[in-house]
């Protein structure tokens, strides 16, 4: 045993660090740093947003989308009592107190446009929120249920707030809104338009507007602060669509 402790202290005594090239300080000895998903993503670009967006977690979902679109598609057009005339959906709605909670809020609206409110409703979405930088499966879910609704023709008009609306104006759900609404509309919000780079054409929209203490929307309850609204991709009822818009940016 103490030829043994002898021989350890020969081998510390004769040890000596290796010289590199490399200060001590250099990066090469440093510990990486782990970042968060939030982290990385504060970091990037707009356009850096929406690739990320479209690469690590919207894609991801589409499977599942798939798996349910023909069962939400007959629940919505044939296992209802009314027709669903158009969709409209809120995303990530804050308010303390919402007065918009059912399609019955938009009844007199259709009777205004001509549509008969008993037998035709507005399909409305105003429970869903997601985290657009998040990997939890909470949001996963709810992406998932978006998408389909989408992918349904369930969704006309879309509110959201706006790091999530330009995500999904990236990838192309979003129709650019100067194709629908009159030009002097869009000549009264031209500093509040949000524009969107469409990943797919690299095609530059005018995806929504940005509305801030807007009366229409401080009735339905639905935000407390400013948010986006746009028009999708595959309206049901583009018309119908148009013609709430106008109601919502008058």
């Amino acid at each position: 045993m103490e030829e043994r402790k002898q021989n350890e202290r020969k081998q510390d005594e004769n040890y000596r660090p290796v010289k590199t090239a490399l200060g001590e300080d250099s990066d090469f000895y440093q510990k990486p740093e782990i970042k968060t998903e939030k982290q990385k993503w504060s970091e990037l670009s707009e356009k850096g947003k929406w690739r990320y967006f479209r690469d690590y977690y919207l894609w991801k979902t589409l499977g599942a989308v798939l798996g349910v679109f023909v069962i939400v598609f007959l629940i919505v057009h044939f296992a209802t009592k009314t027709d669903m005339v158009m969709g409209v959906m809120a995303v990530n709605t804050d308010g303390a107190h919402i007065e918009a909670t059912s399609p019955d809020y938009f009844d007199d609206f259709l009777e205004e446009q001509g549509v008969n409110s008993k037998k035709e409703k507005v399909n409305l979405n105003y429970t869903i929120w997601i985290d657009a930088n998040s990997g939890e499966s909470v949001d996963t879910a709810s992406l998932e249920t978006i998408q389909t609704l989408f992918m349904t023709r369930s969704v006309d008009v879309f509110f959201a707030d706006e790091t999530f609306f330009k995500c999904m104006a990236g990838t192309d759900y979003l129709v650019d809104i100067r194709d629908y609404l009159p030009e002097e509309l869009i000549e009264k919000y031209q500093d509040d338009i949000v524009w969107a780079e469409v990943e797919e054409t690299n095609e530059t929209i005018a995806a929504g507007i940005r509305l801030k203490d807007n009366v229409w929307v401080k009735a339905t309850g639905w935000y407390d602060g400013e948010v986006v609204v746009g028009m999708a991709d595959g309206m049901k009822n583009p018309e119908l669509a148009t013609a709430l818009m106008e109601e919502i940016l008058k």
